[in-house]
C-alpha cells in the first residue's frame, strides 16, 4: 500500500471517529467496533494485506451474529454489522500505520541476525 493511500485512509478514519459521539452509540455497537479494532488491527499486522484483513474481520462480525440471531429474542443486527465494519477500517488503518513506521525504522537501522540449527 502506497503511503498516499496510507495517509488518506488515516485522514477518512479521523473524520469517520470525529463524526460519532461515544454517548450516543449502545455499548454493544462500541464492544463489537473495538473487538473488530483489535481482530483486524493484528490481522493487518500480520498479513501486511487489507483485503485479507476485511474478510478476516467481517467473516469473524458475521459469524458472531449469526450465533446472536440464534438465541431466542435475538436477531441479525444490520447496526452491528456497520460497528464491525467501522471497526475493520480502524484496525487497518492502524495495522497499516504500525507497518508503515516499522519498515521507515528498519530502512534507517542495522539488523543483526544470528543463524543456528535448533
Amino acid at each position: 500500500m502506497s503511503s498516499l493511500r496510507r495517509y488518506v485512509l488515516l485522514f477518512l478514519m479521523m473524520c469517520f471517529s470525529l463524526s460519532a459521539r461515544a454517548e450516543s452509540v449502545e455499548n454493544d455497537k462500541q464492544q463489537h467496533f473495538i473487538a473488530e479494532t483489535v481482530i483486524c488491527g493484528t490481522t493487518m499486522m500480520y498479513t501486511e494485506s487489507w483485503w485479507q484483513t476485511m474478510l478476516v474481520g467481517l467473516s469473524v462480525g458475521a459469524l458472531k451474529e449469526t450465533y446472536d440471531a440464534g438465541k431466542e429474542g435475538n436477531e441479525f443486527s444490520k447496526n452491528d454489522m456497520a460497528a464491525n465494519f467501522l471497526g475493520c477500517f480502524a484496525g487497518i488503518t492502524y495495522g497499516a500505520t504500525v507497518l508503515h513506521f516499522h519498515y521507515e525504522s528498519e530502512t534507517d537501522t542495522t539488523i543483526i541476525g544470528i543463524e543456528g540449527k535448533f
